[in-house]
């Protein structure tokens, strides 16, 4: 075991160009972790065949799960953080549904490829703090037509978590987990930082720089 004060998970997206994890480790190096990329796709490019495939998101939820565990067990319980990019939210979403309470200090879902209906009481249980997801409605060819056609990542042919945010129960039906789910709308503002409100807005470095690395501070 590290000298470090806790782990960041990162998943990328369908048919993971390894982008959004290079880019996040270099921007996360002045911090105290160790920094994992949990590949949890089938192979670079087969952007539909990790999208659609249930069965191996399940298979991946279930590893990175186990890897949540043994980590806790091995490093006394220090901090466990987990970024997950478009597809890849569904294998993080599934995992957190399956570790202990609290067991995740933050987790981060970038582009969200998700339902807007999905459940998310079990995941936000495994979150100490919050559940944050950053959303565009510029993000209309990946989340909005092509989610469409071919289904979100948990199977409904819909426009995505990551267009349209995710949808919060009504206030009487609202269970109380949902007070750790965040969600951050684009804003024009953000353009300066590269982020011109598409996909791969949220994967560019000024961008990580400003609005996810300082999620993994202890102070914020």
């Amino acid at each position: 075991m590290s000298k470090s004060t806790g782990i960041v998970y990162i998943l990328d997206g369908a048919g993971g160009s390894g982008w959004t994890p290079l880019v996040l480790r270099r921007a996360l190096a002045d911090l105290p972790y160790d920094v994992h990329h949990f590949r949890w796709g089938r192979g670079y490019m087969r952007i539909i065949s990790d999208l659609t495939n249930s069965e191996n998101i399940q298979l991946r939820s279930r590893e990175l799960a186990d890897l949540i565990r043994d980590y806790r067990r091995r490093s006394g319980n220090r901090k466990v953080y987990v970024i997950a990019k478009s597809a890849g939210t569904m294998v993080a979403l599934r995992a957190l549904a399956q570790v202990e309470e609290e067991s995740v200090e933050r987790a981060i879902l970038l582009s969200p490829a998700v339902s807007p209906g999905f459940p998310l009481s079990d995941s936000l249980r495994a979150v100490k703090r919050d559940l944050v997801s950053f959303w565009s409605p510029n993000d209309l060819f990946w989340l909005g037509l092509g989610t469409s056609l071919f289904g979100t990542a948990d199977g409904v042919p819909c426009r995505a978590a990551g267009l349209v945010g995710f949808r919060v129960p009504d206030e009487q039906e609202l269970p109380r987990e949902y007070v750790k789910l965040r969600q951050i709308r684009w804003e024009p503002s953000m353009v300066r930082l590269l982020h011109l409100g598409g996909h791969a807005g949220n994967s560019m470095p000024p961008f990580l720089r400003k609005h996810v690395v300082p999620l993994l501070k202890h102070d914020d």
